[in-house]
């Protein structure tokens, strides 16, 4: 399973268009302050704005805006919108482009992806061998 930096991504996307609300931010802007390729952006902006998490406005005044309040928008939802198929194969990402810009992605993410890796070490340490060797014990 390859890992997938999208979720973070998607947050840090999402944290700088939230820090300049009610200002309309383009998806250049983004791309520069997130030290990330335009195009990679702009295909995570479409998938969230598809998902009803944010809006996108043409305009010589457009830009991207929260499509609700950040305290309505839950990671499920940014997973489920950017099209992530599990959890188990997120990734960090190696830069830190909150450094930028006032927000928390990098160590709030972190700590998502050290609680899912515990979890699943939790349930692997409660999976005895003979629960895979002996069908007729499922």
């Amino acid at each position: 399973m390859t890992q997938s930096t999208k979720l973070a991504s998607a947050a840090y996307i999402m944290a700088y268009v939230a820090r300049h609300q009610p200002e309309h931010v383009t998806t250049d802007a983004i791309a520069r302050a997130l030290k990330d390729h335009p195009t990679r952006v702009r295909q995570i902006v479409a998938a969230l704005v598809r998902a009803g998490l944010m809006k996108s406005l043409r305009g010589a005044s457009g830009g991207i805006v929260l499509a609700r309040p950040p305290s309505k928008i839950t990671f499920r939802q940014i997973h489920a919108a950017i099209g992530e198929t599990s959890p188990l194969a997120l990734a960090m990402r190696a830069d830190d482009p909150g450094r930028n810009f006032p927000c928390n992605v990098h160590p709030v993410v972190s700590r998502l992806y050290t609680d899912i890796e515990a979890d699943a070490l939790r349930r692997l340490s409660r999976i005895t061998l003979d629960k895979v060797i002996d069908r007729r014990g499922t």
